[in-house]
């Protein structure tokens, strides 16, 4: 019979300076947020993304001006109430990318919030594909939120396809319907949150 080890000397949780290294070198930004939403401690990937300009600064990770900040509150306050165990928003950062912050409350820690940001990226054509099989997308309609999870404008959708402005909000309102959501967000959350592990 062999002998099965553990990678762990116990059965206890890691020790403390072995938590703080991986935190600190983790290649996904990691945040820990007040109950208001402000950066009380990030690592070198989240430092990283405040640097370049992706997350909010001055202490905020979303800006009280941020047009995200109104759902930002929102799931924060249920998050604080243990309401929602965890939740995802999807903003432009400052440079117009998509960024995807996932956020997590312990019930067992008070007035913190565990936060991972990253960029958004493009669906993939094989989520695409899903979307279009699960809503009954037609070919422009997935054409344009195909664009769409790409970060490009509607007019820029529109010069791409070779049509005018107002095709092109046409098929983003069909799309919206047929996603059952408000609006550009809601059909890229959906989207994200649909073909994003």
């Amino acid at each position: 019979m062999t002998e099965r080890r553990s990678f762990l000397s116990g059965p206890g949780p890691l020790p403390q300076d072995d938590c703080t290294s991986w935190f600190e070198h983790d290649g996904l930004a990691r945040f820990v947020l007040n109950a208001q939403g402000a950066i009380q401690q990030c690592n070198a990937a989240g430092r990283a993304m405040i640097a370049s300009g992706m997350v909010g600064a001055g202490g905020a990770f979303l800006c009280q001006k941020h047009r995200n900040r109104p759902e930002f509150d929102s799931l924060l306050a249920r998050l604080n109430t243990h309401r929602q165990p965890s939740g995802r928003v999807l903003f432009r950062s400052g440079d117009d990318d998509w960024c995807l912050l996932d956020l997590i409350a312990l019930p067992d820690v008070e007035n913190k919030i565990f936060a991972t940001a990253r960029p958004a990226q493009c669906v993939s054509t094989e989520g695409i594909e899903s979307l279009r099989a699960v809503f009954g997308l037609t070919r422009a309609e997935i054409t344009v939120l195909s664009h769409l999870t790409c970060g490009e404008p509607p007019k820029e959708i529109g010069r791409q396809m070779d049509v005018s402005i107002h095709t092109v909000r046409a098929h983003l309102r069909a799309i919206c319907m047929r996603m059952g959501v408000k609006g550009i967000n809601g059909a890229l959350r959906l989207s994200f949150q649909l073909t994003t592990t």
